[in-house]
């Protein structure tokens, strides 16, 4: 508690702070800055601490539609690929299901009876209609 006596008034800080709208911190700083008891009261919170914003360098400025144009570029590189890499996939698994297709009908010639196995296990995957149930 930092008494501090301003027009013939004692008070704390924080109560003076309270009083003059600012924070403690910014009171205790500037009183600690060698400002005068009344300065640091009654001068108002500005900017004076804040550094302005910068503005991006020139060369910055040129390169950006530049690198508009190759996020575009990239963007659409990506979409193209996405799209092929999903039709290879689509085709290998097209494939795939052909060559189970082929092994089964296969492997159902040329073994005696395992026709008769995979044709009623294929029927026993499928899903009965409304006249099988009944």
């Amino acid at each position: 508690m930092r008494p501090i006596q301003f027009n013939g008034v004692s008070r704390p800080l924080a109560d003076w702070a309270r009083l003059a709208g600012i924070s403690s911190d910014t009171l205790t700083k500037r009183l600690d800055a060698g400002w005068s008891v009344e300065d640091a009261l009654t001068k108002p919170v500005g900017k004076q601490g804040r550094k302005a914003m910068s503005l991006p360098s020139s060369s910055l400025v040129h390169a950006l539609p530049a690198l508009r144009d190759w996020q575009r570029d990239m963007h659409a590189a990506h979409r193209r690929m996405t799209r092929l890499a999903r039709s290879l996939i689509r085709q290998m698994d097209e494939q795939m299901a052909e060559l189970r297709h082929s092994l089964d009908q296969h492997m159902a010639a040329n073994t005696p009876g395992v026709g008769q196995h995979l044709s009623e296990n294929a029927n026993d995957r499928s899903i009965p209609s409304m006249q099988d149930r009944v």
